[in-house]
């Protein structure tokens, strides 16, 4: 049995980067998003916001669903469930003619992501032998992955502005394709967990129990709180600038190919992000998330005051592109750090829970941040909108970062004892 979970642990361990780099979100896809819906499908790009709003809904509906869909059957077949899924998602975007249209892809992608998220980081925690640097290879293994997709994110996002040209309907077939090819790779994956025998088969009243024991000590942990409360706020912005940045980019009149083109030099940078992660920790500790929150706070509130004054388009293209470049950086650096730091101090047991709470936390400030950016696109433009998302931020992020400067970031031992599961 143990050579046949070393085997399986190898096996994991070794196609996962490949797995994440291909699967880590849509390839080709949100390039082209915005210009899709808005020009082809005729949807505005209020509705569009609208849509990611109630796909935030959606999560956090079928969150506590999945986690315990996932320790009842395991990470491996929710891991290949969630990509046939967003197989499906992508079929119903080329097929969408309306906003109800357009929620009911939603919908699907948050079944897929709902699995997904906690899956796909439930099972390389799994997969990872438990030695003192088990967070650091989760680091290096994650981080490569998401390196690899941001840089094939960045290379077929050029080429999709010169597609979207010849038809709009190539570089969503591309997704698609990239989306099926997830799915045959996820097949090699194995369940460590059913392998070590680590979760047993149990009575529904036992694993309920056992749930709501593990539910409470999340909602009782401060510093899962705090993990919590960034990792919503941070999730958020960044969903809502994605959509943001291409309407303020329209809006200034840039062409569907320099649009795209931009969209792959911030995929470079989310790439270098995420590859960066580990010296951006080991130099800022315990300021690290604080510093990605006031790089992207002022990277908003310059990009949205670029949109407003008025200077030459060629300097304008300029200063927005380079604060994406920044809210980019910060975004893959972002997703790999919050993800280690909500493992530290828990084992097996407790892990997809956490992970479904973080996700929770993350949909609900999505949520709440994306209607808030569908009504303001409502009654003002792209750069408006941005000055006003960016002061909202600022005020946020003041009182954030003291509520964390006391529950983030300490010593192992300077924890209180029930912080640690």
């Amino acid at each position: 049995m143990n050579k046949e979970i070393m085997k399986a642990r190898k096996q994991n361990m070794k196609i996962y980067s490949l797995y994440r780099a291909i699967s880590a979100d849509l390839i080709f896809y949100y390039a082209i998003e915005f210009l899709f819906l808005t020009q082809v499908k005729h949807i505005s790009s209020s509705d569009i916001v609208l849509g990611q709003a109630f796909y935030a809904v959606f999560m956090i509906i079928f969150q506590i669903p999945a986690s315990i869909i996932i320790d009842q059957i395991g990470t491996r077949k929710c891991i290949i469930l969630a990509n046939i899924f967003n197989s499906i998602f992508v079929i119903l975007i080329m097929c969408c003619q309306n906003l109800g249209t357009l929620i009911f892809a939603q919908f699907i992608s948050s079944i897929c992501y709902s699995l997904k998220d906690i899956s796909d980081s439930a099972l390389i925690q799994y997969s990872i032998p438990e030695t003192k640097k088990s967070r650091e290879i989760f680091s290096k293994l994650e981080g490569k992955g998401l390196k690899n997709y941001y840089l094939l994110n960045a290379i077929t996002s050029a080429c999709s502005g010169f597609l979207y040209v010849i038809n709009p309907y190539i570089p969503i077939i591309g997704s698609l394709c990239f989306s099926l090819l997830a799915t045959f790779i996820s097949l090699g994956f194995s369940d460590i967990e059913k392998e070590k025998n680590k979760k047993e088969k149990t009575t529904i009243n036992k694993y309920m129990k056992d749930l709501i024991q593990e539910i409470k000590f999340i909602i009782k942990s401060q510093r899962l709180r705090s993990l919590f409360l960034y990792g919503g706020i941070a999730w958020g912005i960044f969903c809502l600038m994605s959509t943001y940045r291409a309407s303020l980019l329209v809006d200034i009149g840039t062409s569907e190919e320099i649009i795209t083109i931009i969209a792959a030099i911030l995929g470079i940078a989310s790439s270098v992000g995420s590859k960066r992660q580990i010296q951006f920790h080991n130099h800022f500790r315990n300021k690290s998330l604080a510093t990605i929150l006031w790089i992207t706070t002022v990277s908003i509130l310059i990009a949205g005051l670029t949109g407003v004054i008025h200077i030459s388009y060629s300097i304008s293209l300029v200063i927005i592109t380079i604060c994406f470049i920044a809210i980019d950086f910060v975004k893959g650096m972002s997703g790999v750090l919050s993800t280690r730091y909500l493992g530290n101090f828990a084992d097996e047991k407790i892990l997809t829970q956490i992970y479904a709470g973080n996700a929770i936390s993350r949909n609900i400030f999505r949520a709440s941040i994306s209607f808030l950016g569908s009504y303001l696109l409502r009654i003002t433009n792209t750069a408006n909108s941005m000055i006003l998302v960016g002061i909202l931020l600022l005020i946020t992020v003041l009182g954030l970062i003291s509520y964390m400067k006391t529950r983030l970031g300490l010593k192992p031992e300077e924890y209180h004892e029930n912080e640690i599961f």
